[in-house]
């Protein structure tokens, strides 16, 4: 690795300086959350400086009263499979249902989320440190249910993983990737020692049989969108089910129609930056993902990424300079529209 610093992001909104800031907000998290706020809008403020030690990111956060709420309808289309450790360094407590666990919590305390499942979360004014980590790091935790987990900081296990991440988060302007080389295996392991401390044997399946059908049509979607033959009753044939319980299972997502409608799109999104010497034309990716009329695709591709495809084309070069994908980094893709 270089001896450069680590990735930085830095996400600064003031409704006093913004007028637009909480709308800002809302939009650049609707992907994670739904957000409603607890406090005048116009006291509105968010902080957020992100550290990416490689695929572990640890976040400062600080805010405003607010509730947030993440649906199945988020979770499938974030499409990541994290675990969420989250430091209350300042607040009035906060108090959630995750997934069917109540939990409440105080100043000092260690709260782990499971953002493969929902949850709906009230807090106070607060800041707090995020440590974001991949699950497949934690290794022996499949057995156990960590899901809004509260750890407190009187615990050996719980002492040890707050002071390390308090600890990181002094020195993160000074880091290097060799740094936090070493720093994510030092917190993913005291990260997995909390959770076997503390944590308790998962009873039984606590994902609904939907949630299970949900998931399985999804990667069905996933494994097949360039098959023209791809269609909502493909997916019932293929999950074995009736019309009505299909059109359940993907409600919370808007539909199968809908929800096929916009993996294509993102599809369409990356042939068009990878279409760098501009082979095809705009109307041949269209009809390649499903679209037989340019203006359905034009008006579809706007209302999904707020950009027409020729805007698209026009202005790509720098996201293709970055590598960004809509399909395998879709957060990098929406703060680059965002910046636009």
């Amino acid at each position: 690795m270089s001896d450069s610093a680590l990735r930085r992001d830095v996400w600064l909104l003031d409704a006093k300086e913004q007028d637009d800031a909480f709308e800002q907000y809302r939009k650049g998290c609707a992907h994670l959350f739904d957000i409603t706020l607890q406090s005048p809008e116009a006291t509105f403020f968010n902080t957020l400086e992100a550290y990416h030690l490689g695929v572990v990111v640890l976040a400062r956060c600080s805010g405003v009263p607010q509730r947030f709420e993440r649906r199945l309808s988020h979770i499938l289309v974030d499409g990541g499979d994290t675990v969420m450790v989250v430091v209350e360094l300042e607040g009035g407590g906060w108090r959630g249902d995750y997934d069917g666990r109540a939990a409440g919590g105080h100043l000092g305390q260690i709260r782990l989320v499971d953002m493969a499942r929902p949850f709906e979360m009230s807090t106070g004014a607060y800041r707090s440190l995020y440590v974001m980590v991949p699950r497949a790091l934690l290794e022996g935790q499949g057995g156990l249910d960590f899901h809004g987990l509260v750890v407190s900081e009187d615990s050996v296990s719980g002492h040890l993983l707050s002071a390390h991440i308090q600890a990181l988060s002094q020195v993160l302007d000074r880091m290097t990737p060799d740094d936090a080389e070493a720093a994510t295996k030092a917190i993913v392991a005291l990260i997995g020692a909390a959770i076997a401390a503390h944590a308790a044997p998962a009873a039984g399946n606590h994902r609904p049989v939907e949630k299970m059908l949900l998931a399985s049509g999804r990667q069905f979607i996933e494994q097949n969108l360039d098959d023209v033959e791809l269609s909502p009753e493909a997916v019932r044939r293929h999950l074995g089910v009736s019309r009505s319980l299909l059109y359940k299972v993907f409600e919370p997502v808007g539909g199968v129609s809908a929800f096929i409608q916009g993996r294509r799109l993102d599809q369409a999104f990356d042939a068009i930056l990878h279409d760098r010497a501009e082979h095809h034309t705009l109307g041949e990716i269209g009809y390649r993902h499903g679209f037989r009329s340019d203006a359905h695709f034009s008006r579809a591709f706007r209302g999904r990424f707020g950009v027409t495809p020729g805007r698209l084309r026009r202005v790509g070069e720098t996201a293709r300079q970055e590598g960004l994908s809509v399909l395998e980094r879709p957060d990098d893709v929406w703060t680059w529209l965002r910046s636009l």
